[in-house]
């Protein structure tokens, strides 16, 4: 949620901004403290634990922890600079980082079709044989060994750059 979105809810409801805003920290503030200790847990399980399938379980983990705990803290960020009149800082080009994570989160089957299940033939390069796995949210080739998000294969299929592929897929 961005505090424009918090801000139109209020006058939506007709309540204060500042207590909207206040809210919402109200409930980002337990979610960001719960992931916050979940990968803390997870860092000493590693550092206890000698078994190198449970580290690399637990890095995982800790990876997609710290994938859901990032907009929740930039989200709480926002909101606070914005009660504190401090403005909010834009990426190059003029977009804002919610921006960037919402083109992140733009299903990837929507650029690149997997009609087939998991695995296609990798349209970045010539390929009789499906390389291209579909992941969570992104895709990884096997012959190319790289990967794409949403907004690298919006800027790699289209031809564009950074600032463009995020607004495109606004």
């Amino acid at each position: 949620m961005t505090v424009k979105t918090v801000i139109s809810a209020a006058k939506e409801f007709g309540v204060p901004e500042r207590y909207a805003i206040m809210r919402r920290l109200s409930f980002l503030q337990p979610q960001i403290k719960h992931l916050e200790r979940e990968i803390w847990g997870a860092q000493r399980r590693i550092e206890r634990s000698s078994d190198p399938l449970v580290k690399a379980l637990t890095e995982s983990f800790i990876r997609d922890q710290e994938k859901e705990l990032r907009p929740l803290k930039r989200e709480a960020t926002a909101l606070l600079n914005h009660v504190n009149g401090k403005e909010t800082v834009l990426a190059p080009g003029g977009i804002t980082p919610e921006m960037i994570d919402q083109a992140r989160q733009y299903p990837i089957t929507s650029i690149i079709d997997f009609s087939k299940g998991r695995y296609r033939c990798c349209p970045f390069h010539k390929d009789r044989n499906p390389s291209m796995a579909l992941y969570d949210n992104h895709v990884h080739c096997f012959v190319c060994n790289r990967s794409w998000d949403s907004i690298s294969a919006t800027m790699e299929l289209d031809g564009v750059n950074f600032r463009e592929a995020v607004l495109a897929l606004q």
